[in-house]
């Protein structure tokens, strides 16, 4: 397994980041210019076992995502796992969230099916995976930043 992990440090509180993440479907194509499309396809919103959809262009190829929301711990943690053919390459992920000195850390997880070959094959890949994940740091720091001013 491999795990990507990014995380960046953002000047506001735990509520508004969870606020934020509680409206993740409607919030979606704000968070990056690649990101299309993003609704509940079953369930009700926010609930453990609801299906989340989304789509998004990684650097030019669009990614398509049905995921069910596994945890949730008000707060501090948004976890869910992939499904459909994804699901063999890419198992889940997280937000996590926690206080820091100057607002609060925001983390977001990926966790691959990958070894080393696999990993050597596809890093290219992992290189715009990486870099796109940075890009929705960079960009949730700047909406939540407003929002607390």
């Amino acid at each position: 397994m491999k795990t990507l992990k990014d995380s960046i440090e953002i000047n506001t509180t735990k509520e508004i980041i969870w606020k934020w993440l509680l409206k993740f479907a409607e919030n979606y194509c704000e968070w990056h210019p690649s990101h299309i499309i993003s609704f509940w396809e079953k369930g009700e919103p926010n609930k453990v076992g609801s299906i989340l959809y989304s789509e998004e262009n990684i650097g030019g190829e669009l990614l398509k995502i049905r995921a069910r929301l596994t945890d949730l711990i008000p707060y501090k943690s948004y976890k869910y796992k992939t499904l459909g053919s994804l699901k063999f390459l890419l198992i889940g992920g997280s937000f996590e969230i926690e206080n820091s000195d100057k607002g609060v850390i925001f983390a977001a997880t990926l966790d691959f099916r990958m070894g080393k070959f696999l990993s050597k094959i596809a890093k290219k890949t992992m290189r715009k995976i990486i870099q796109h994940m940075i890009e929705e740091g960079e960009n949730l720091k700047l909406i939540l930043e407003k929002r607390t001013k």
